[in-house]
């Protein structure tokens, strides 16, 4: 009996072994496809900005040809600033344009924002330069360098205007499992807070520095989760978050 009853328990024994490896198996299987559909998804995402911008370096077409009507606030920037909804009370015009960089928001300020001739400019913008140093990992310095000084054209054009500026630091990323794993990320991060540093020095009478890098960030330095769509983009949550502050800095800024 008792080896009959031994040769049960490494039967038995055996079912559970193969069942766990049969689970173990379907869970790596499921994490791959999760995986793959995530990057497929990246990828289409970036092919279609990338042909967006060679079509339509500038966005010149992103706004339509209806003559601009004057604007006492306005939003600009990129696929960050373009998805900021304007916090209640406000009325601010949009002229975030997604995938643009920094050099591309300088070349086209004069066409999307000066003829609006506003009271004030919140620019958000320079992340696209950042995360080319994926590639362009030895060019670091370079790009970081460049961002910082067309965000200071930018400065200088609004000023040109008459427009004071408010100027937001750039959102860290909001990295997921998969792409922690990646060593481009922390790179990107380190140079995110090296350009808000140089966002921190341009504060002047006027130009206001809105800290948004701060309020979205957890104690990792990345996007915190409760505030995270994906690698580049925050949610509408994040967005709550923001504005909450935002609404306090533009009631002491704009007076009726």
């Amino acid at each position: 009996m008792r080896g009959i009853d031994r040769i049960s328990e490494l039967v038995s024994g055996g079912f559970t072994l193969a069942r766990r490896l049969w689970i173990i198996g379907l869970a790596l299987l499921g994490a791959i496809t999760v995986g793959g559909l995530l990057a497929w998804q990246r990828a289409r995402h970036y092919e279609r900005l990338f042909h967006l911008v060679r079509l339509d370096p500038l966005g010149l077409a992103a706004f339509g040809n209806d003559p601009p009507k004057p604007a006492r606030i306005v939003f600009f920037g990129d696929s960050r600033a373009a998805a900021w909804p304007a916090p209640a009370g406000f009325a601010i015009v949009n002229r975030g344009v997604p995938g643009h960089t920094s050099a591309q928001a300088r070349l086209r300020y004069q066409l999307h924002v000066s003829p609006l001739k506003p009271e004030l400019v919140i620019v958000q913008v320079g992340v696209n330069d950042l995360t080319a140093l994926a590639v362009f990992a030895d060019d670091s310095d370079a790009i970081i360098q460049t961002t910082i000084a067309n965000l200071g054209e930018i400065v200088n054009q609004a000023r040109a205007d008459g427009s004071r500026v408010m100027l937001t630091t750039i959102f860290p990323l909001g990295p997921n499992g998969f792409e922690r794993l990646d060593p481009a990320t922390a790179q990107i991060q380190t140079a995110i807070e090296r350009v808000n540093q140089a966002i921190q020095a341009m504060a002047a009478p006027d130009v206001v520095i809105f800290d948004s890098a701060a309020i979205l960030a957890d104690e990792s330095g990345y996007v915190a989760e409760r505030y995270r769509d994906d690698i580049l983009h925050i949610n509408l949550a994040g967005y709550r978050a923001l504005n909450e502050a935002l609404s306090k800095a533009l009631a002491e800024l704009i007076q009726d």
